[in-house]
């Protein structure tokens, strides 16, 4: 049985993967994350559970810093094979829609995105196991916090790959990235922009409630994600179909 077109090509940009250099990238930033979190003595105050004490100290750093930064990676990872020889007028010789092109490298984004972040959980809990915490593991939160950081993510994604799909060269949106993920301690920090900031909005989610106190919702935060999602995805799916390659 035939996949259809869109499906076939999205399984196509997986084999154009290299992956044991997707995978050295996405062990390096859980890896350190884990460090961090798990290597400096944290204390625990009394009634909260160990495994979100400690989830939430790793967390802090890993959504502040590693998290945005792999996203841009994987943004940029996406289209270099078109970006080396001008690749892009070959795909669009071949009967396949530029629609077709865009939402599967998104996708392809985003699926490593997801792989990032139940890494992060499955060493998180190895780690936590190693460490002998006591306390009982609250599955259903971590798990919930991963998959939805991952939808908080999804903004972040799509303006990454805007910036990729832009600019030929790998430096360029990787340090743009970087330039806007320092600051976003101070944009989420007592004010509600952090729930329009695509660089905050991870965190936000993330980390336990008890570590973070905006005044605002998960309304708030759910409306920021989507509207800022729908605005990149428009404003980068027009210019990826309308642009004369």
């Amino acid at each position: 049985m035939h996949l259809p077109i869109p499906f076939r090509y999205f399984y196509t940009e997986l084999l154009k993967m290299r992956w044991s250099m997707i995978g050295f990238i996405i062990l390096l930033g859980v890896a350190i994350s884990l460090w961090i979190g798990f290597g400096i003595p944290v204390k625990v105050n009394q009634g909260v559970n160990e495994w979100l004490a400690f989830f939430g100290f790793t967390v802090h750093k890993y959504t502040m810093f590693f998290y945005p930064l792999i996203i841009g990676i994987f943004a940029a990872w996406v289209c270099r094979y078109e970006h080396i020889g001008n690749g892009w007028k070959q795909i669009f010789c071949l009967p396949i829609s530029p629609s077709h092109v865009y939402f599967a490298k998104l996708g392809t984004v985003a699926l490593l995105t997801l792989m990032t972040q139940f890494g992060l959980l499955s060493g998180f809990l190895f780690i936590g196991w190693l460490s002998g915490l006591q306390d009982a593991v609250p599955w259903f939160t971590l798990f919930s916090k991963v998959v939805y950081g991952w939808f908080a993510s999804l903004p972040l994604m799509t303006l990454m790959l805007g910036c990729s799909l832009l600019w030929k060269n790998f430096a360029t949106p990787f340090t743009l990235n970087f330039i806007f993920t320092v600051p976003s301690t101070a944009i989420f920090s007592g004010s509600k922009m952090g729930f329009w900031y695509p660089w905050s909005q991870p965190f936000l989610v993330m980390m336990p409630k008890h570590e973070w106190a905006i005044e605002g919702t998960q309304m708030d935060l759910f409306i920021g994600v989507g509207g800022m999602f729908c605005l990149f995805v428009g404003a980068t799916y027009l210019f990826f179909t309308k642009r004369d390659w």
